[in-house]
């Protein structure tokens, strides 16, 4: 795709979906079987509204059925998928209806929820609508779709998958038809879905910390409580979480991150603000130290480093401090003193 957009100051070009690649490859298949001869390239209008032009590549093709693959593009957004053939086989019938057959590397629902019934092949409302219009509209006698994704079930693994109850590969994504490069929308959107499927289980307690290490730590820990990795969007989540009704919330990460939220910077990442030697600067100030001592912190590179050095200088409790810190303030964000805050910061 050529169509760009802004990111941090950077133009970024976006790419397309999972179900945007499965509605150009059903419809390339379409085609070739209502015009009996090999397609290399077909227009798909998104529900954004863009029309793309998608490369297809024909596998195989006989009078009653065709398969299509498609090369995900997810532009310049860092999308694990991105790269990977997705293949899509058409089949005529005479049921008169869409059957969905399942393939490999395309994950189940396990559980009913807001995207799907337990069982049901993990395609999403939006790209599923898209593509049923797509097949009712050129083939009234009936027709059976099976996606194929051979990466699917060891890419899958990878998401958040495995915790929105999809088993077996990965999910047909897709609401606008794009690709946002780092949307916060997209990540937000997941953390949601989350947390409205703990709640559903019954839980009333969650960890959010931002990424791999802090659910490792909590495991390491032996927390019985589950995790959700948030990135730097603690704000949304605490949020969300207060929105659905957990009674407990612990916030776990490395200090980096965390020193910026003992200050009320609930959006962590440092293109939208580094305050963390200011924070470290405070609760040191808060401790007593001098406006010397204050600078020689300031003056080290990674959070680790200007905790050792406030250590070495005597403040060894600055991150117990930072907890409290958190634990006094996120009531304050959230407007509320019915939820149970904690607070937890480690150093590499």
């Amino acid at each position: 795709m050529k169509r760009t957009t802004v990111v941090d100051g950077k133009h970024m070009r976006l790419g397309f979906t999972t179900g945007t690649c499965v509605v150009a490859a059903a419809k390339a298949a379409i085609e070739a079987l209502e015009k009996r001869e090999t397609i290399h390239l077909v227009e798909v209008k998104v529900p954004a509204g863009d029309v793309l032009s998608i490369d297809v590549y024909e596998q195989m093709r006989s009078e009653s059925a065709a398969t299509y693959s498609v090369i995900k593009d997810s532009g310049d957004d860092p999308d694990i998928t991105n790269g990977m053939e997705i293949f899509v086989t058409i089949t005529k019938t005479d049921t008169g209806d869409v059957v969905w057959e399942r393939g490999v590397g395309v994950g189940t629902f396990t559980e009913d929820g807001l995207m799907g019934k337990a069982g049901e092949l993990a395609v999403n409302p939006v790209p599923r609508r898209e593509i049923e219009k797509l097949l009712k509209e050129h083939m009234d006698k009936g027709i059976a779709i099976k996606i194929d994704i051979p990466e699917g079930e060891e890419l899958a693994k990878k998401t958040f998958n495995p915790r929105l109850g999809i088993v077996g590969g990965l999910s047909i994504l897709g609401t606008s038809g794009l690709v946002v490069p780092m949307s916060k929308s997209a990540y937000v959107a997941t953390i949601d879905l989350e947390l409205k499927k703990l709640r559903k289980s019954g839980a009333d307690a969650v960890i959010l910390t931002p990424g791999n290490y802090g659910e490792e730590r909590a495991g390491a820990l032996g927390l019985h409580v589950p995790v959700v990795k948030v990135s730097n969007y603690f704000g949304d989540a605490l949020c969300l979480a207060r929105d659905l009704g957990f009674r407990e919330i612990t916030l776990m990460g490395h200090v980096g991150k965390m020193a910026k939220v003992s200050i009320g910077i609930y959006q962590t990442h440092s293109a939208v603000a580094d305050g963390r030697m200011e924070a470290i600067a405070y609760y040191m100030a808060k401790a007593g130290a001098g406006v010397a001592e204050m600078d020689a912190v300031e003056e080290e590179k990674t959070a680790d480093q200007a905790i050792k050095k406030a250590a070495a200088l005597g403040y060894k409790n600055i991150m117990e401090a930072m907890e409290r810190g958190i634990e006094k303030r996120v009531p304050l964000y959230l407007k509320t003193e019915d939820i149970k805050i904690r607070a937890m910061i480690y150093t590499m």
